[in-house]
């Protein structure tokens, strides 16, 4: 899906006027983006950009003293004017930009135009904990579902008057509620 050049020039504009870069020709950079469309459309704003074969980098000040740099094939450049001159010389190759600043999960522009990085895929640097804590909640979630199940059978037991379907029904409730205990 290709994200529009207008929502790419809003989210830039908006990072120009609201976030402080170290260097102030990252700003420069970035309005040069802006008004150049034909190379704006050629931007794909992703994460991890050190992954991919020609990404720039650049980061706030609230984030990092190193306000820019360029990974291009496996190496690295932070000088600003050898940045803008690839860019500017090779134009129509894409160009996959990360801009890292405080909040940006909770920015509505940068959400717009932020797509899947082709290069680094987002479910492979999830760390340990996080999928520990991801398989605890999907757990704790099953056992709900077949509680919520239980209770239905246990409702039909009681309405049919079944008492040996009760009573093997409220056992496996009792077993779930325990297992879930010992999740928490």
């Amino acid at each position: 899906m290709a994200i529009d050049v207008v929502d790419k020039k809003r989210f830039l504009t908006w990072l120009i006027t609201h976030e402080y870069f170290v260097q102030r020709e990252v700003s420069w950079i970035l309005n040069y983006l802006v008004t150049h469309e034909t190379i704006l459309s050629r931007v794909v704003f992703v994460e991890a950009a050190k992954a991919t074969p020609r990404g720039i980098c650049v980061k706030s000040s609230t984030v990092s003293d190193q306000s820019i740099a360029l990974h291009l094939d496996g190496q690295v450049f932070v000088d600003s004017d050898q940045i803008f001159h690839e860019i500017r010389f090779n134009w129509q190759k894409p160009l996959y930009l990360e801009c890292i600043f405080p909040e940006s999960w909770n920015n509505d522009f940068y959400l717009a135009v932020l797509e899947d990085n082709p290069y680094h895929k987002w479910n492979d640097s999830l760390d340990l904990e996080m999928v520990n804590k991801v398989n605890h909640y999907l757990k704790q979630e099953e056992i709900d579902l077949q509680i919520q199940g239980l209770y239905r059978q246990i409702d039909e037991a009681l309405e049919k008057g079944d008492q040996a379907t009760f009573l093997a029904l409220t056992n496996q409730v009792k077993a779930l509620l325990e297992q879930k205990e010992v999740l928490q």
